[in-house]
């Protein structure tokens, strides 16, 4: 739309008008606890991630880094599909990264002022709940063996296999 330097007041006060509407008709009182379920989902999930290779780390910065870096790409993974999802709320896309756990906290969000069916809520929401508490718990037995092995150089595959070590 190229730049007009006479600007239509009566045409500004109508998209002013419009945009006003539009913000009043959403179901704020669904969206904003909404929100802060998928805030708190997120910051569980990704908060015992961190808190895992954290724990497994030595003091080796870069092999802090390596080890951080699969649990950062699907956060801007989720970034992106975010994007996309504001565009076409309702594609299969934006359907099904709202509900996987580890983009639901970027993604539904975005998707909640386009008003989803609530199955799809409730399914995103209880996957993000259960994945949360799973991952608390893996990161509280990563960080068991973790402690114990300070300064040991770790590699994914060790990873893996502390989540399963037996005492």
């Amino acid at each position: 739309m190229p730049a007009n330097p006479e600007v239509d007041v009566e045409e500004m006060e109508f998209l002013i008008r419009q945009g006003f509407g539009e913000l009043l008709s959403q179901n704020w009182w669904m969206i904003v606890p909404l929100f802060i379920f998928y805030f708190l989902g997120g910051y569980f999930l990704y908060a015992s991630l961190f808190a895992a290779v954290g724990s497994a780390m030595g003091d080796d910065l870069g092999e802090g880094q390596s080890l951080t870096i699969p649990i950062t790409i699907p956060v801007v993974l989720a970034f992106y599909i975010m994007f996309v999802s504001i565009q076409s709320p309702h594609s299969s896309l934006s359907v099904w990264s709202s509900i996987f756990p580890l983009f639901s906290p970027i993604v539904m969000p975005a998707r909640l002022a386009f008003a989803p069916p609530l199955w799809q809520i409730f399914l995103s929401m209880a996957l993000l709940a259960a994945t949360s508490i799973f991952f608390v718990w893996l990161s509280g037995r990563i960080y068991r063996v973790g402690i114990l092995l300070y300064g040991k150089k770790v590699t994914l595959r060790e990873l893996g296999r502390w989540m399963f070590y037996r005492d």
